[in-house]
């Protein structure tokens, strides 16, 4: 079986899309409304609800920012990590990378692959080595063909990235069900950061390391860190 689905976002991004939101108790009105409301309401009305939006905006803009400083502030190493529940064993146990492969979002063109994916990831960190190329993509399309022999309910990935001890990003992906006894393509789009944020291939190969969580819903089956290094 064959099952395909795109979810990638920075956590801000993830959680608090920005979006336009309706004011609680607040619902839409057609035009024939709009002319007959806007007459019988005040200019206090509307200041009241453009002080509302702006607040809620606020209010997320904090939380936005409250979050990243507490990610920030979480150990500031990528670990290699064994699951602890039976269940999280289990599916370790039987989970399987068969390959990942990294093309240009906007070209298509492949970029990187690897079908290297033993069961050593989960006990030593391990070697990436990518084209430098990869970073003047605006996008890149990521895809993971795995297997499981067991179920997993809700299956999901945390990333966090590592430059010199310092997580600077951590995006969150969401899979869903895996049929036991499956193969899946998974397949995730990941936006870059724009140029003037990023960083040159010379200063962050072999300083940068992807730390890798994967879950079933909140019980931990393993993590994995790599080194990536840029040729």
């Amino acid at each position: 079986m064959e099952r395909k689905g795109v979810d990638c976002k920075r956590v801000a991004e993830d959680k608090y899309g920005y979006v336009h939101k309706k004011v609680p108790g607040y619902k839409d009105v057609d035009d024939s409304d709009a002319e007959s409301k806007s007459v019988a309401s005040s200019g206090h009305d509307e200041e009241e609800l453009d002080e509302a939006d702006f607040a809620q905006e606020k209010q997320l803009d904090l939380d936005v920012e409250s979050e990243w400083d507490e990610i920030r502030k979480r150990p500031s190493i990528a670990r290699i990590q064994k699951a602890i529940d039976p269940r999280g064993k289990k599916i370790a146990e039987g989970l399987k990378i068969n390959y990942m492969n990294m093309r240009c979002g906007d070209t298509g063109r492949l970029l990187w692959q690897s079908e290297k994916w033993g069961k050593d990831m989960f006990e030593r960190e391990q070697k990436a080595v990518v084209p430098k190329a990869i970073l003047q993509c605006s996008s890149v399309s990521r895809e993971i063909n795995f297997s499981s022999t067991e179920e997993i309910k809700a299956f999901r990935l945390e990333q966090r990235v590592f430059f010199n001890g310092q997580c600077l990003e951590e995006w969150l992906f969401s899979f869903g069900f895996v049929i036991p006894h499956s193969t899946n393509t998974w397949q995730q789009s990941i936006d870059a950061a724009g140029p003037d944020a990023m960083l040159s291939a010379d200063v962050i190969s072999g300083n940068l390391t992807i730390e890798t969580a994967f879950y079933d819903a909140s019980v931990l089956i393993a993590k994995t860190v790599y080194r990536i290094y840029y040729d």
